[in-house]
């Protein structure tokens, strides 16, 4: 009985994280005293239904390997290894890039912050959150990109329909009708305050939103003297990546020698890994077509590609190092997609995709689709990939 009892205690405390309350009878089952066999059994089986397919990750190639960011400032020859983070869809500030900076800390020995800066939000309205942390190897410098200002006014236009306040809502008068408990949990987080900025993004707004990702680009980069062979870092998360990418190809089409294009074709020549965790190039680019049957069949080329194409077009030019694309993908992520390597390798870039369970899976019926979109940089096994490599890196915990 004791070990059935454990089990159901377990299982309750799981069920709490997926937002169930003591309404769903979940503090029922800890009652031991109470506790029948029958209820024990029922709650051993629940917690045996609960699975995370891919942790420990599936890597799909086989010959997958790729340096982890410990082993990459011993290329950078004494200086600083830039690594750029850009969130994705739903609010985000400060608080993201710090657990992301701690989780990708966590895998590597002797690891320690040795510099944090958080810019205030200026008229640009693009938050740069900077950390510096000293590795065995070298040193590591972290810029990330918040966004989230640039929608959040609008976004607030949408707190009257939220059943559970979130902070950007602090205030609005309370939603007075009755929700399931799971439809308000997917009503405010996906639809209110994640779909959002897609839709804003997508809409109007693209123009103004990327010329200020172009000015934080730039004022970036151009705090960094590293000259092209010093590696350079992206990780995005969700849309993060598209912005990214269209903001660099927008910026190569400005005026030959201009601050932006000079920026942009660095930080391409710079990149030695880029980590797309949720990629939804292939569903966003959608909106970049034009309604023509004949050509749907094909599509066309998206900014990641272009800017792939320039890169090797420079290649041929001169001398660049290899790039790796690592995209993370949890199945059961609704806006995730995998990265069809026949897309995007070619000269000098290798693409890698492995599979990660965010969050656990309920009798192979639900994982909780907000979990499973937005915890990828705070998994840990997709920290340690990024942190170590494959083959995981000596200078990494074993």
């Amino acid at each position: 009985m004791n070990i059935l009892s454990s089990a159901c205690s377990t299982a309750a405390a799981l069920l709490r994280r997926t937002g169930f309350t003591p309404r769903h009878h979940v503090e029922r089952c800890p009652r031991v005293r109470r506790l029948t066999p029958a209820a024990a059994l029922a709650c051993l089986a629940l917690l045996a239904a609960c699975s995370t397919p891919y942790s420990p990750p599936e890597i799909l190639d086989a010959n997958t390997r790729f340096p982890g960011l410990v082993d990459l400032p011993a290329q950078a020859e004494g200086r600083t290894e830039d690594v750029l983070l850009v969130h994705g869809i739903c609010t985000h500030n400060a608080r993201w890039a710090q657990q992301v900076v701690a989780q990708l800390m966590a895998s590597i020995n002797g690891a320690s912050m040795t510099t944090s800066r958080s810019a205030s939000v200026d008229a640009n309205g693009i938050e740069i959150v900077s950390a510096t942390v000293a590795t065995p190897a070298g040193r590591l410098r972290f810029n990330a990109l918040i966004w989230s200002p640039l929608t959040t006014p609008l976004k607030r236009q949408l707190c009257y329909d939220q059943a559970d306040k979130s902070a950007i809502c602090t205030g609005a008068p309370p939603y007075p009708h009755q929700r399931a408990l799971l439809n308000a949990r997917l009503k405010d987080t996906l639809i209110d305050d994640c779909l959002p900025d897609a839709l804003i993004y997508q809409g109007v707004a693209r123009e103004a939103i990327q010329l200020r990702m172009r000015d934080a680009i730039v004022r970036v980069l151009a705090d960094s003297d590293a000259p092209d062979n010093v590696p350079l870092v992206v990780i995005a998360h969700s849309m993060g990546s598209k912005i990214m990418f269209d903001t660099l190809l927008r910026m190569t089409q400005e005026a030959p020698g201009s601050h932006a294009a000079v920026a942009a074709q660095r930080t391409m020549a710079r990149m030695r890994i880029l980590v797309m965790a949720a990629n939804q190039v292939p569903l966003l680019s959608l909106a970049d077509q034009q309604v023509d049957i004949a050509a749907a069949r094909a599509a066309p080329s998206d900014s990641l590609q272009l800017l792939l194409q320039q890169r090797g077009s420079e290649d041929r030019r001169r001398t660049m190092a290899p790039l790796t694309l690592v995209a993370f993908s949890d199945p059961n992520d609704p806006l995730s997609y995998t990265l069809p390597p026949e897309r995007y390798a070619g000269q000098g870039v290798a693409v890698y995709n492995i599979l990660v369970s965010n969050a656990p899976t309920w009798l192979g019926l639900l994982e909780r689709p907000d979990d499973a979109h937005l915890d990828y940089l705070k998994n840990p096994d997709v920290g340690r990939l990024v942190a170590c490599g494959v083959p995981a890196s000596a200078l990494c915990t074993q």
